[in-house]
């Protein structure tokens, strides 16, 4: 589905488009904004496709403003809009990379046209960005996402980072859901996997890259491929060693993101997935069981020789208010903090009830935006993130630490 913003400084114009497009299926009007100012901060953190642009927008220069988000964000389609525009007009929007103007007064039918027409360069130019980018072809990562305390947080962080990563980096991104006996990732992006990981062992000897395929399970509102827990935990036994290790092989081949929500509990599989991954994402909280089994899973992975390139440490949960401070963690742990994702149960809840990961449906929240950035630091694009000035939220709780409970284990 395509998402739409439409900045147009005409309350009546906005309206119209809105009631144009509302009825289209596949096309989705995500906000809409009347002043130049609003609209490039919006892009990223809404995961637009495609952006009506009106030619007098209000404090914005119009045509500079779509040359700038077209080099910003390579995929996106730009129609520029406008009242009886002139020849130099129409040839100076397409210049600056507008993928066609729409006049007005708008017709219903021609504004549906156009922008079909656009979502479909705009899936074309993303098929072709996830193949190179301008720098060439960018290496295969293996990312798991692994918590020794169950109930942090571990399956929501891999769904809705996979997703970011999926519709913001314009590379093919997949999956997997490695809690054999009870994963969930199919219910919190509201999918029906028709093939689980279980079916790839009767496949194995003839495992590619293209057989792989078969077996995934496309996520249509982010274009990320699934490969589903079995749909029994009787299943579970059935996958080892060697068929994690053949499937993030293969996976390594077509994807170029490819993250794994592995078990709270350490067990051969779990660990051939974190040996065979260039990266891991260590999620935490502010409580004493999470802290205490984090620093017994940090002694391990320091035994395996995982340094800190490799192993990431992320606190969830980040500003509750519960005599606990991130700086208090990174003491006790003796390890830095590499990001933080603020508390909010309402959107984090009603992500999971509806089957809809809160960085589409609630993108401009803090929690979301905290994603956004854990996905932007896997992207090696960081400093892009920041760049957008868009605030990830709060980090620490309000209250200090160190006392009670907490100061007995630290020491």
């Amino acid at each position: 589905m395509a998402r739409i913003l439409i900045a147009d400084s005409s309350e009546d114009s906005r309206r119209i488009l809105r009631e144009a497009l509302e009825f289209e299926p596949k096309l989705e009007v995500v906000d809409d904004v009347e002043e130049g100012s609003e609209l490039a901060q919006l892009i990223g953190p809404l995961n637009v496709d495609l952006v009506l642009l009106d030619q007098e927008l209000e404090g914005a220069d119009a045509v500079e403003l779509a040359g700038r988000l077209r080099q910003q964000h390579r995929h996106l389609g730009v129609i520029m809009t406008g009242r009886s525009p002139s020849v130099g007009d129409v040839r100076a929007a397409m210049k600056a990379g507008a993928d066609d103007y729409l006049p007005k007064p708008f017709q219903t039918s021609e504004v549906i046209d156009s922008v079909q027409g656009v979502a479909t360069r705009v899936e074309q130019r993303r098929a072709q960005l996830a193949v190179h980018d301008v720098g060439g072809p960018v290496a295969a990562k293996v990312v798991s996402v692994y918590s020794p305390q169950g109930g942090v947080g571990k399956s929501m962080l891999a769904a809705n980072l996979a997703v970011v990563l999926a519709r913001e980096s314009g590379r093919p991104t997949v999956l997997v859901d490695l809690n054999l006996q009870f994963g969930d990732i199919d219910l919190m992006l509201n999918i029906n996997p028709e093939r689980t990981v279980a079916a790839v062992i009767q496949r194995m000897n003839q495992l590619d890259a293209e057989l792989m395929e078969s077996f995934l399970t496309l996520h249509e509102a982010s274009n990320l491929k699934v490969l589903a827990a079995p749909a029994r935990p009787e299943y579970a036994d059935t996958i080892t060693v060697f068929v994690v290790e053949k499937v993030l092989q293969v996976l390594r081949e077509r994807h170029t993101y490819v993250v794994v929500d592995t078990p709270s509990f350490l067990q051969d599989t779990t660990l051939t997935a974190l040996d065979h991954s260039d990266e891991i994402i260590l999620l935490t909280a502010l409580d004493l069981l999470a802290l205490h089994n984090t620093k017994t899973a940090l002694a391990m992975m320091q035994k395996l020789r995982y340094g800190p390139e490799k192993v990431k440490l992320v606190l969830n949960r980040s500003n509750a208010d519960v005599g606990i401070s991130p700086e208090d963690v990174e003491q006790t742990l003796e390890y830095d903090i590499s990001a933080f994702i603020p508390s909010d149960g309402r959107v984090a809840v009603t992500s999971v009830n509806e089957g809809e990961p809160f960085v589409l449906s609630q993108p401009k929240t803090q929690i979301a935006q905290s994603i956004r950035r854990i996905a932007y630091q896997v992207m090696d694009r960081e400093e892009e993130f920041l760049d957008e000035g868009a605030e990830p939220g709060p980090s620490q709780p309000s209250g200090g630490g160190g006392g009670g409970l907490f100061g007995w284990f630290r020491g």
